[in-house]
């Protein structure tokens, strides 16, 4: 009887949990390989002109951004980002459009911001989003698409939580230059 109990009781606080669903992610043959996750603020280079994102550029990393915790959850933190690391298949030098749609961002409710660039095919590359002012902060569903010459590459979306419900997460980046880029 006991164990019948103790069954039930197990199974009735499953029910009680919410579901968490996955969030979507598509690759198609023009990649060999793709990894999501969280990236800590990188030493910036500088910035390109990206006239269809709300800030009018993107930025231009120092070294090579690297994922430090691979997953689709990214807690809404200044100073932290999220991404995908990505190897497309071939040898080329190929044209990409990225676009990355997200919850309405103030000031014109934008949900949609895109940029393009170029990618060497069999070489590990990345694109992310880091979250630089307060404005960027929205919880909900975000997601990357990539485009290679015209045709889809993929498609991988994340959940962004508000950092008090991810803390294992939020903690990540101190001590390495978390918050420069934030604004006061």
């Amino acid at each position: 009887m006991a164990r019948r109990t103790a069954a039930l009781g197990a199974a009735l606080a499953t029910l009680a949990l919410p579901a968490l669903a996955v969030a979507p992610l598509v690759i198609t043959p023009h990649v060999e390989s793709l990894q999501r996750g969280l990236i800590c603020n990188p030493p910036l280079a500088g910035r390109r002109a990206a006239p269809d994102t709300l800030a009018g550029w993107v930025h231009v990393p120092d070294e090579p951004v690297r994922l430090i915790h691979h997953g689709s959850t990214a807690p809404a933190v200044l100073g932290m980002g999220f991404g995908v690391e990505f190897s497309l298949a071939g040898s080329e030098v190929v044209a990409m459009r990225y676009t990355v749609t997200h919850p309405a961002m103030a000031p014109d409710g934008r949900t949609e911001q895109a940029w393009d660039g170029f990618a060497l095919a069999g070489e590990r590359e990345a694109i992310f989003f880091q979250f630089d002012v307060e404005e960027e902060l929205l919880p909900g569903r975000w997601e990357f698409t990539a485009v290679v010459n015209g045709e889809p590459a993929f498609s991988a979306a994340f959940d962004v939580v508000a950092a008090e419900t991810a803390p294992h997460l939020t903690s990540l980046c101190r001590g390495a230059g978390f918050l420069s880029l934030a604004r006061p």
